[in-house]
């Protein structure tokens, strides 16, 4: 296990402590002005034992460190725990780690089963004199804003990914289908999680937990993080979905191709199969089989009637249409359809005229 501890004294000077001197600098024996934060790191049943004799866990909050738990907020008779779960330093994969905060009178203690870039980078500003923290409540609410801010590079990443997959799409790559799916798994990996956190720091926010004015202003700043997070999400996944759509059209109107160039063939060959074999049958009594432009003629007529076909169905559109990934291309002509909205961005500003009742008027 890894033990980090900070101790902030009674005059706000805040200093790394060996995490053996807990009993020096716990709140109970250096004074209740003071206060500290211990962060725990991939710790063992025993140890967890022990920490939670030193700070007086019940018997709930120890249960619910040693197993999994899903994002929650616990009220407890001498502290309140905080479950969240934090974006894991994996550059293979989207992971979420738990990461449990536990908020008591002049200490928070925070668990989590690896290292944290959330919690490093928390652990490193708090040192500064300058990073806001005036108590363990508030330091819980920088916390879960900074857990909130490791997530939104994922959000410019994911638009990016999804606009490439669409190009893809719209050629009909069959790579993208693997790469939607992964994208899909990671996209409902975060709303399963960041949804239910969402609710729970809206609890925490509202609730009377002793949060000071600064304290709710950061744990406001987090819920915003996480509604950015799921709106981005829930609309992530909408798109996904429209991309594999079109990744299915694109794939069916390439088989529609094969089939109408099959189709047109064979129409084709049909009555060239037709002539053929009217002059295979081999009857002893044909007036053209003794003519010498016979052979010329019926080669003729064949290829005649082959041009003519070929023409017919081009006319008729059954083969040399548009195309889904032709659709995709900026449009050359002036015209607004298939522009997305650039088109009516471009338009000038139209006034509009509002009726005002008695209601609307402003003083």
């Amino acid at each position: 296990m890894a033990q980090r501890l900070i101790h902030v004294g009674a005059d706000g000077v805040r200093r790394v402590v060996d995490p053996d001197r807990i009993d020096e600098v716990h709140p109970d024996r250096a004074g209740a002005k003071t206060w500290i934060w211990l962060d725990l790191t991939a710790p063992t049943d025993d140890e967890l034992n022990e920490v939670a004799r030193r700070f007086s866990f019940d018997r709930v909050t120890r249960d619910d460190l040693v197993e999994d738990q899903f994002p929650k907020l616990e009220r407890l008779e001498k502290h309140w725990m905080l479950v969240v779960h934090a974006l894991a330093a994996d550059a293979h994969a989207v992971r979420t780690v738990e990461l449990d905060i536990i908020v008591g009178f002049g200490w928070i203690v925070t668990v989590h089963a690896e290292d944290l870039a959330s919690i490093d980078h928390v652990f490193e500003r708090v040192q500064r004199p300058n990073f806001a923290a005036d108590d363990p409540r508030h330091l819980g609410a920088r916390i879960t804003e900074f857990v909130g801010e490791r997530y939104l590079p994922l959000l410019d990443d994911l638009d990016a990914q999804i606009l490439d997959l669409e190009d893809g799409a719209f050629v009909g790559d069959p790579t993208v289908l693997a790469d939607l799916q992964a994208l899909r798994r990671d996209i409902s990996l975060l709303r399963r999680v960041l949804g239910p956190q969402r609710r729970v720091l809206e609890v925490l926010l509202r609730s009377e937990h002793g949060l000071d004015e600064r304290a709710r202003r950061d744990l406001n700043d987090a819920v915003d993080h996480h509604d950015r997070l799921v709106e981005s999400l829930d609309t992530a996944h909408q798109m996904v979905s429209s991309v594999v759509d079109t990744y299915r059209g694109a794939t069916a109107e390439k088989m529609n191709e094969v089939m109408k160039v099959l189709t047109v063939f064979t129409a084709i060959f049909m009555p060239l199969t037709l002539i053929a074999g009217v002059y295979g049958m081999n009857f002893q009594h044909m007036p053209e089989l003794d003519e010498p432009w016979a052979y010329g003629t019926v080669l003729a007529t064949m290829v005649v009637i082959a041009g003519g076909l070929w023409l017919y169905f081009v006319r008729r559109g059954f083969i040399g249409g548009p195309k889904i990934s032709d659709l995709a291309r900026p449009a050359k002509a002036a015209g607004r359809v298939g522009r997305g909205l650039a088109s009516a961005a471009a338009l000038p500003l139209r006034v509009t005229t509002r009726v005002f009742t008695s209601d609307d008027t402003r003083e």
